[in-house]
């Protein structure tokens, strides 16, 4: 990485360390700052150039030096407040942008924050593409990859703000991802916005070739209160040199080392869940679900219960607002499911959506002023009351509450279900200020959950996976990854999310239906976290079928199949945690192969899946394999046959590995590890 770190080191000591406000308008070499804002109608370099400076350097450990810098306008009392952190094992750097207001009077017009404004001098010949891709939207092509090539003169405008509330609310993650590849030639930097709300970015390209970026919040025009602090999205680049995916991957180690949770202190290392509709068995059949596991020598290490475990007798929307369980269903609460799950050796996860509030429930008939305007869902009948993370009480509060729900239910995995919903901006000249309060807001609540219960998982679920932003992966796994094809994941669907977002973020879950048992279908699923989903059946919202029994629900698959699938997908988790290398072009055709690799250059091991899927007639592919020591042999074993043989990693890399899939669909998982 020595040219990597290079350019880093490069860009830090120019846009950083040693950057001064440029007045004088862009250049095809700037060194000022990579955050822009305007303030009392002047740009912030003009702002900032009039501002003393202070700067302070704290080694936060070996890896990670922040800088801080602040300037404080001497008229107003607006500090500006830079805080930026530079790593020593990778070629990235991130920061953030705080604004505060110092003064005795309401600041002017602060609007336009962009946390991330710069550019990089053209290069001739050299287009620019932009390597992307789609959010969670609901859709079998969600997290589809994209690319854009940026000729000299056009522009690439991207935004995520969705939501079924128009104008008071918006997710990071629906229309597209906030991560993107910039690449000149051989060269470039990924990066990646922090911001859990609405965002917007664009790219463009001038008529003389020099690239413009900026990155940020998508609609500010606001005065800040004395006192009043707000902060920026966090922005996050790394810079890499030679091969694309070589930088994805060295991305994805970069998140797995600095930016994925750690409960207890210690990696996410994975996990099997049987996930549950709260609703559809009382107690003891939970029980018994979660013992029929480890009574058949089925591996399982989570037991998960979803929605309708609270009391609905009010409706959806009160069931959403309070945590009683059902006392029909639960009537000594939920603590002795989580016995029962921690005596078998699994984790308790539980369903919540914290932001939901009610009038004649829980914490909005304890604190009715807090209640916003109530909301309808686009096309719905149920009117909601969101809870604003902004409000300081109302955020303690929450925090304090939920603390002992999971303390009280022994809850491992907190699962947050739910969209953002922020109050309107009704002052004037307070344009963003409500989503600024409550996104900030959110990551306190969380952070204050997590530093109550160290131990804890946050499941960031957000209508499926519409909250996925460098803020939240940090904090959280995105367990379940859309709400497309209403409910019913089929493989090929699972193969797109996998192939489009492991290049992004290395954490996340695949869904098997357990109704639908078969190989193609649980290997197409196959992601750090695996997750066995059982069909819904009646009225999910009202509460469906509460008979359901588990030993009739089980009659009908297939154990034998499912404790090997479940053996063969422990065996070869480790290897979802290493490089992912795509092998075809991207496709959710019935009639296309697509295929990847893992690999773990930590353990000489890795991984290959391929798909043949169920209108493909090629029976036979060829693929040629990546990261491998072209000097050492490796042992090459199809975990179906059983049977090993030994291939040079040069054969490996140069002429490729033969994939014989006889089945249609079908699915083979082919390991390698090196020769000793």
């Amino acid at each position: 990485m020595n040219d990597e770190m290079q350019k880093k080191n490069q860009w830090v000591k120019k846009h950083l360390l040693e950057a001064e406000p440029n007045t004088s308008g862009p250049t095809t070499d700037r060194g000022d700052l990579p955050f822009a804002f305007v303030y009392d109608g002047r740009a912030s370099n003009e702002v900032l150039a009039s501002c003393p400076k202070k700067t302070e350097k704290h080694e936060l450990d070996g890896k990670r030096t922040q800088h801080t810098f602040v300037w404080t306008d001497p008229a107003t009392g607006l500090e500006i407040r830079c805080v930026a952190i530079e790593y020593s094992d990778y070629p990235s750097v991130d920061w953030v942008v705080y604004l505060k207001n110092t003064g005795l009077l309401d600041t002017p017009i602060l609007e336009n924050i962009q946390a991330l404004d710069t550019s990089w001098p053209r290069e001739p010949g050299l287009p620019l593409i932009v390597h992307h891709a789609k959010g969670s939207n609901s859709a079998a092509s969600d997290f589809a990859p994209l690319t854009d090539s940026l000729t000299p003169g056009r522009e690439l405008k991207m935004h995520s703000h969705g939501s079924r509330y128009a104008g008071r609310g918006g997710l990071p993650s629906i229309e597209s991802l906030p991560f993107f590849n910039l690449q000149l030639g051989d060269h470039g930097m990924i990066v990646a916005l922090g911001w859990s709300g609405s965002w917007a970015a664009g790219f463009t390209r001038d008529t003389e070739g020099t690239i413009n970026v900026q990155a940020g919040l998508e609609h500010t025009h606001l005065r800040l209160h004395p006192g009043e602090e707000i902060r920026s999205p966090r922005i996050v680049m790394l810079f890499w040199q030679d091969d694309r995916m070589w930088a994805h991957n060295l991305w994805r180690r970069f998140l797995l080392d600095h930016y994925s949770p750690r409960p207890g202190g210690r990696p996410f290392a994975g996990m099997i869940a049987d996930l549950n509709w709260g609703s559809y068995m009382n107690a003891g059949k939970h029980i018994e679900e979660i013992n029929f596991w480890g009574d058949h020598d089925l591996p399982m290490e989570y037991y998960w219960i979803d929605a309708g475990w609270a009391d609905m007798s009010l409706g959806w929307e009160a069931h959403t607002s309070h945590q009683i369980p059902d006392p029909s269903l639960f009537p000594n609460g939920l603590k002795p499911l989580a016995d029962a799950a921690h005596q078998r050796g699994m984790k308790f996860l539980l369903w919540m959506v914290p932001e939901s509030v009610h009038p004649a429930v829980g914490i909005g008939k304890e604190h009715p002023d807090w209640l916003g305007k109530p909301w309808t869902p686009a096309g719905g009948n149920m009117s909601f009351h969101g809870l604003d993370h902004g409000d300081q009480r109302a955020n303690q509060f929450m925090i304090e509450h939920f603390s002992k729900v999971v303390s009280d239910f022994g809850v491992d995995v907190f699962r947050q279900d739910g969209e953002n919903i922020w109050p309107e901006d009704t002052e004037p000249d307070r344009d963003g200020m409500s989503q600024i309060s409550h996104i900030s807001g959110f990551y306190d609540f969380w952070d204050g959950l997590l530093e109550k219960h160290p131990e804890l998982l946050i499941d960031n679920c957000a209508c499926g996976a519409r909250k996925i932003d460098i803020e939240t992966v940090s904090r959280s796994v995105a367990l379940w990854r859309s709400d497309c094809q209403a409910w019913d994941f089929d493989p090929i669907t699972n193969q797109g999310f996998n192939y489009g977002l492991l290049q992004w973020i290395p954490l996340c879950g695949g869904v098997v239906l357990a109704h639908k048992l078969s190989t193609y279908a649980f290997r197409s699923a196959y992601s750090p976290a695996l997750v066995m989903n059982w069909p819904m059946t009646g009225n999910w919202i009202t509460g469906g079928d509460r008979s359901t029994d588990p030993k009739i629900r089980w009659s009908n698959i297939d154990l034998d199949l499912l404790r090997k699938l479940l053996k063969e997908y422990l065996s070869i988790r480790p290897y979802t945690f290493g490089d992912f290398y795509p092998l075809t072009p991207y496709s959710i055709k019935h009639s296309d192969w697509l295929a990847w690799q893992f690999d773990r250059p930590d353990l000489g091991e890795g991984m290959v899946q391929a798909f043949r899927r169920p209108e493909c007639l090629e029976m036979v592919q060829q693929f040629k394999l990546h990261g491998l020591d072209s000097a050492t042999a490796y042992t090459v074993t199809d975990v179906d046959e059983h049977r090993g043989c030994e291939i040079s990693g040069r054969e490996l890399m140069e002429i490729g590995l033969d994939i014989n899939v006889p089945d249609r669909p079908g699915a083979v998982v082919v390991t390698y590890k090196k020769v000793r």
